[in-house]
């Protein structure tokens, strides 16, 4: 990995972890993390758009609540629909798959609003 992907990799981390999900009324669900991160996206050559989806489709299948619905939720703005689909279909082999699943509907209904409508 070179210099560059490490420090995208590091802007992207940041990007899931501030504003911390639930700290406050507007980022209440991870809005503003989905914001962000999606302009992330839209702002980078596709060499740097090809290492952020590789890193978004991989948190998606995250045992971490948090960054699995904030990463469906950022796929789905994209238009990624193969991978938010993967992505429920791996929820569906957990214990707490309908958490998940409820919480990956959440992101898609934030992407839809906040970033697509």
């Amino acid at each position: 990995m070179t210099e560059a992907s490490n420090s995208l990799d590091e802007e992207i981390y940041q990007l899931y972890q501030e504003p911390a999900i639930g700290s406050g009324y507007s980022n209440m669900y991870g809005e503003e993390n989905l914001q962000r991160l999606v302009e992330k996206y839209r702002s980078l050559n596709p060499e740097g758009q090809a290492r952020m989806r590789d890193l978004v489709v991989s948190f998606s299948g995250s045992v971490d609540l948090a960054s699995s619905f904030v990463s469906v939720a950022v796929l789905h703005a994209l238009g990624m629909d193969d991978a938010v689909k993967q992505a429920y279909l791996l929820a569906e082999s957990r214990d707490d798959a309908e958490s998940f699943q409820q919480h990956f509907d959440i992101g898609i209904s934030l992407a839809d609003h906040f970033v697509k409508g």
